[in-house]
């Protein structure tokens, strides 16, 4: 069994983050809860990083560490009354595993499809969704009016969502 280099672990964790965190947001609900698991899982995916064959599925162990540590937490407040079961909350996380596969794809076809936009489309989605800037800001910032703002707006996400699923038909990845 070939042990993994520290450098491939911590690249390993960085590139699953996101699905970690969504895996573990499915099964918690408050946010700072979701921060203090994420952390306690990155801790143990590098103290167990020896365990850990290369070659083998990473997403697969790790997730296996944050769904365990998620279910864990909740424990803890097994007599709050707003917690869940533990059978339903591993449905849940089952499920959440499930839709997270192919979250990396459709992030890099989202990526690729921005920037193929045109300028001035590419400058809207970032004024309104990088930037958190209502339409109506928007009108004032570039001069036009609000109704074509949301126009193009709506035409755009559509343009991307077309993008996305062709992508992704292209790569026989997840919708």
């Amino acid at each position: 069994m070939k042990q993994p280099d520290p450098s491939e672990i911590v690249g390993l964790i960085a590139t699953h983050q996101t699905r970690l965190r969504g895996l573990v947001r499915c099964l918690l609900i408050r946010a700072a809860d979701v921060d203090d698991v994420l952390q306690e899982v990155n801790t143990v995916l590098w103290e167990k990083s020896s365990d850990f064959q290369v070659g083998s599925d990473f997403w697969a162990w790790a997730s296996q560490i944050a769904r365990f540590k998620a279910l864990n937490h909740l424990r803890k407040f097994s007599r709050d009354r707003l917690v869940f079961d533990e059978r339903l909350l591993n449905e849940l996380a089952d499920l959440a595993e499930e839709r997270l596969v192919h979250v990396d794809q459709r992030r890099e076809a989202l990526e690729q499809c921005l920037n193929s936009l045109p300028p001035a489309q590419r400058q809207l989605i970032d004024l309104r969704y990088v930037g958190g800037h209502a339409v109506e800001s928007i009108g004032a910032m570039i001069g036009r009016p609000q109704g074509s703002i949301r126009q193009t707006l709506y035409r755009v996400r559509q343009a991307l969502l077309a993008c996305i699923q062709s992508k992704l038909q292209a790569e026989g990845g997840g919708t």
